[in-house]
């Protein structure tokens, strides 16, 4: 249990993580080890010990065990994209609420920033009707999301490769009918605020932004959507935002454009999400 301990972490931290371990390497969970009075080999401790060093060293656990849990979805999970948290399935709740209950044909779905494919195939096991699309920068993330999409034989969302800050006139070919982000927006200044396993191991390039410009992918998703066809009249946005800057991503959204603007906080009482409709 020594070993596992971290200088930042809390100091019930280690018990957790080390049932979590035995689970992984035993392949049973506690119940079943003490009923059938499991005894580790020397092969599993010393994967055991091996575990126990990565984690020590910061690496998430996500990223050990090779898995992530999205809204009841088993995903794969490494340094190629961030790791699903919670407040983005609140995101994905909030978002299929605002559908209508009586809307039952397939809409078209796109999911900017996709990395893991969290968002794109949580949406996919509860519209599987719907169109879905997972956009992202980064070739490395979307293996992963293709990778969990045959894990889970959502064969049939699509994968695009793509830089949004880069305008495009023959893309997309049709509006979708939802819009979803939860793009980079820790300003670089704030590095030094998060912990060694987040800034230390996974991707940068989907987390941080520029400290003079924290609003630069939602001001472009918005311009798109309204601008460019992104999205179509009547249909919803929903950004996932860094909670000291909700109110100005709500700014972005002009009255000639946008109606139904919605600010709301998550489950830890943060300003979290921000939804609009365009007329």
């Amino acid at each position: 249990m020594e070993r596992l301990k971290r200088n930042d972490g809390d100091e019930r931290e280690p018990l957790a993580v080390s049932r979590l371990l035995l689970d992984h390497v035993s392949e049973m969970d506690r119940s079943e080890r003490m009923s059938q009075q499991w005894r580790a080999s020397e092969s599993q401790l010393e994967k055991l010990s091996l575990l126990a060093d990565r984690w020590s060293s910061d690496e998430p656990l996500q990223y050990i065990l090779n898995e992530a849990h999205f809204m009841g979805l088993k995903l794969q999970a490494d340094p190629r994209a961030l790791i699903p948290r919670p407040e983005t399935e609140e995101l994905v709740h909030a978002l299929l609420d605002k559908i209508p209950l009586d809307v039952s044909e397939g809409l078209r779905f796109l999911d900017i920033g996709t990395g893991s494919g969290c968002i794109a195939l949580a949406w996919k096991s509860r519209r599987p009707m719907d169109h879905v699309v997972g956009l992202d920068i980064s070739e490395e993330s979307l293996d992963q999301a293709r990778m969990n999409a045959q894990n889970l034989r959502f064969n049939d969302v699509d994968w695009t490769c793509r830089d949004i800050l880069m305008e495009n006139p023959d893309w997309p070919l049709s509006p979708f009918d939802t819009v979803v982000s939860n793009p980079p927006y820790i300003p670089n200044n704030e590095r030094e605020t998060l912990a060694d396993d987040v800034v230390n191991q996974e991707p940068e390039m989907a987390l941080f932004v520029p400290d003079a410009d924290p609003l630069l992918f939602y001001r472009r998703i918005v311009e798109g959507c309204f601008k460019e066809g992104w999205l179509r009249s009547g249909g919803w946005l929903g950004f996932e935002c860094h909670r000291d800057f909700t109110e100005e991503v709500c700014g972005l959204f002009n009255d000639a454009y946008w109606r139904d603007v919605d600010r709301r906080k998550d489950l830890n009482g943060n300003w979290r999400m921000v939804f609009a409709r365009l007329r």
